[in-house]
C-alpha cells in the first residue's frame, strides 16, 4: 500500500495568498489537484518524475479555484534547511509578483520568506496527527 499524498495548505494572514506544501515521490499527482495559473493543464515529463527533488510553481486549485504557490518536495529527507530556504524565496517572489509589490523595501519580503520557510518546516515535522489535506 502506497503512502497517501500529503498536501498541506496555509493561508497567509496578511496577504491574500495560499501556499501548499506537498510531499510525494513523483510530482504527477499535482496535475490531478492543480492547474497552471492560466488554468491550463499541468504536464510532467518522465524526466520530471525522476529528476526534481524540490520545486516551486504558481498554481490554481481545481476544486476551489484558489490561486497560490505550491512547494513540492520528493520526500521529507529532501526538506533540508538549504532547500527549504531556496524554495521559500521562489514562493515569496511569486506572492510579491501576484500582489504587485516590490521586494526592495526588504522587511515585508523577508517576513514572507520566513513565514513560508516556517510552513515548510511545520510540514517536515508533521507526524500525521491530524489530517491537513490529502487528495
Amino acid at each position: 500500500m502506497s503512502k497517501p499524498i500529503q498536501i498541506h495548505k496555509f493561508e497567509q494572514p496578511i496577504y491574500p495568498y495560499t501556499i501548499w506544501v506537498a510531499i510525494n515521490k513523483t510530482p504527477q499527482f499535482i496535475s490531478e489537484t492543480f492547474t497552471e495559473e492560466d488554468k491550463s493543464e499541468i504536464v510532467f515529463t518522465e524526466e520530471d518524475n525522476h529528476k526534481a527533488h524540490a520545486f516551486t510553481m504558481t498554481v490554481m486549485s481545481k476544486d476551489k479555484k484558489e490561486y497560490g504557490t505550491l512547494l513540492y518536495f520528493r520526500s521529507k529527507s529532501s526538506m533540508t534547511s538549504k532547500v527549504i530556504a531556496h524554495e521559500s524565496v521562489h514562493a515569496a517572489k511569486n506572492l510579491f509578483k501576484h500582489i504587485g509589490a516590490d521586494i526592495a523595501p526588504h522587511e515585508p519580503f523577508e517576513y514572507i520568506v520566513g513565514w513560508i520557510a516556517e510552513c515548510c518546516d511545520e510540514v517536515r515535522k508533521w507526524k500525521n496527527k491530524t489530517k491537513v489535506s490529502s487528495d
